[in-house]
């Protein structure tokens, strides 16, 4: 499975990590990194691995090695294709680190880099690799969403709305 960053889905990492799960056996992505060190406040992996807890097996992309080979050592772990992609909308629609009017260079089929309007570098899942997940479910929260949300239901032209499931795609919207 493979998990946002950002604000929203961060109760719900809260809620799982009470649950009694096969941790064992659970794998967890990360959609999109910002390219800086871990134990940043920035980093979604460290804000994913403090909401979700040590049970989890986060499989994150290593910011400590150079940018292009973070992303082949990443894509190298990432499975073949997602089970389900949990993922955030932003006000401007981009998804993972998928932002409109900004090129996104791929770098291996599974992973390309970008970068945010604010100037960082970013590491993303691909559009490719996403559209090969079972199941893709959007998470929007806030008034200031809605405009977007309405975007993505009716498939306008922001980048989340270029993400789909294979078998199903979920949007869920709360104010």
């Amino acid at each position: 499975m493979a998990l946002a960053g950002g604000k929203t889905p961060m109760p719900f990492y809260r809620m799982l990590s009470l649950e009694c799960l096969p941790w064992e056996r659970l794998y967890f992505y990360l959609t999109d990194e910002r390219f800086v060190p871990l134990n940043s406040p920035q980093s979604n992996y460290k804000n994913i691995r403090e909401n979700l807890g040590a049970k989890a097996k986060i499989i994150y992309v290593n910011t400590e090695l150079p940018l292009k080979d973070a992303c082949v050592d990443y894509s190298q772990k990432l499975p073949q294709s997602l089970d389900v992609c949990l993922l955030g909308v932003g006000e401007d629609g981009h998804t993972a680190s998928l932002f409109p009017n900004s090129p996104c260079f791929a770098i291996t089929p599974k992973v390309c880099t970008s970068v945010a309007p604010d100037g960082t570098q970013r590491v993303s899942l691909s559009y490719q690799y996403l559209n090969s997940s079972c199941v893709v479910i959007f998470a929007l929260k806030g008034e200031e969403k809605r405009k977007v949300y309405e975007k993505l239901l009716k498939g306008e032209d922001i980048p989340a709305s270029k993400v789909k499931g294979k078998r199903k795609t979920f949007i869920i919207y709360s104010t």
